[in-house]
């Protein structure tokens, strides 16, 4: 197939499957999303089709229309609350919702994956808590794939025709230390997840800034950085609650942090909320699973899916829409977890 012919726009599928070196119905099965095909063929056809500028048709009369959601892991509570606010979405307005988790991208985001992801057909892709650089937006470009990134975990600076939609993340990080001001506590710490989170960050600027509004000096030691695990914010509150001058009070910039922190007060015998007070971010199923029931920022994490499919389906029937940052608001909900300060902290 000579060069020419791409340019021509006489490229047909035939002319992929033998450049791929697969067969045409092979290569039909790749371009119709069909599974019976195995990853490392899928990848070749996909690039075939990407050099020799192959476009399929985006939607077939006989079949219906898709997008496709990626997420780090599908085993939090976030994750979850956040698919099934796209799946409900996409199911109203009659597409189908393909989802794929970080452990069948080992290779990361290749331009590779989302040559694959056009191939099939898909109106654009949905990325959750995924780093987004700069490529991704030249990549979504070029293959004229919409990304649409919801809480994306890093960010190049100026990453520009990548819709982001977030909850206020710096307003309830303020509201919950505000909450707990409001108490009476004053020496309050925070688990802070990780450093180069672009979400978690923000949460605690907002931490940084009720407390200066209230005229607390806040001290490193009483920072903890680390993942988003439950280990972690275990960790993390038996360091803090060890310390020589305790808190009174924790905030942790997500649930499961928070299901650490009781978890170590617990093993210290230190009572929630009597002794100290623990307030998260996300009120996902578990904020109220928990003994006491967590006091929690709640993130609209099903609008957040929602809002997803909606600004997708739009963004590909009309790719000259501007793309702008969609922030819905957050909620404090008070529950079992937080309690006004004692006069005095009590021996361990």
């Amino acid at each position: 197939m000579a060069e020419n012919e791409a340019r021509s726009g006489r490229v047909t599928l035939k002319d992929v499957a033998e450049k791929a070196g697969v067969s045409l119905a092979t290569a039909s099965k790749v371009m119709n999303g069909r599974a019976d095909v195995r990853d490392a063929t899928r990848e070749t056809v996909a690039e075939a089709a990407r050099e020799l500028g192959y476009q399929p048709k985006r939607r077939d009369i006989d079949r219906r229309r898709s997008v496709l959601i990626h997420f780090d892991t599908l085993t939090s509570p976030y994750s979850l609350q956040v698919l099934e606010g796209a799946e409900q979405a996409a199911h109203r307005v009659g597409v189908d919702l393909m989802v794929v988790s970080g452990d069948q991208t080992p290779s990361g985001l290749s331009r590779a994956w989302m040559a694959d992801a056009a191939a099939r057909g898909v109106e654009g892709v949905i990325l959750v808590t995924t780093p987004i650089g700069s490529q991704h937006a030249r990549w979504s470009r070029d293959l004229k794939l919409p990304l649409i990134a919801i809480d994306p975990v890093t960010i190049d600076p100026g990453v520009d025709g990548i819709v982001t939609i977030s909850a206020t993340n710096w307003e309830g990080g303020s509201s919950a230390v505000q909450h707990l001001l409001d108490l009476g506590h004053r020496r309050i710490a925070v688990l802070a997840g990780p450093s180069d989170s672009v979400p978690a960050r923000q949460r605690v600027q907002g931490y940084h800034s009720a407390l200066s509004q209230a005229g607390v000096i806040w001290e490193r030691e009483l920072i903890e950085h680390g993942d988003f695990s439950y280990e972690d914010g275990q960790r993390g509150a038996e360091k803090l609650l060890q310390q020589a001058e305790p808190p009174t009070a924790i905030f942790a910039v997500a649930d499961t942090l928070a299901v650490g922190a009781l978890r170590a007060a617990r093993r210290l015998g230190i009572d929630v909320p009597e002794q100290l007070s623990v307030i998260s971010f996300d009120d996902t199923m578990i904020a109220q699973w928990t003994h006491p029931q967590l006091t929690a920022v709640r993130q609209p994490l099903f609008s957040m899916g929602q809002v997803a499919i909606e600004r997708l389906l739009a963004l590909s029937s009309d790719p000259g829409l501007f793309a702008h940052p969609f922030k819905l608001e957050t909620q404090l909900i008070e529950r079992e977890s937080t309690a006004p300060v004692r006069s005095t902290h009590p021996e361990r």
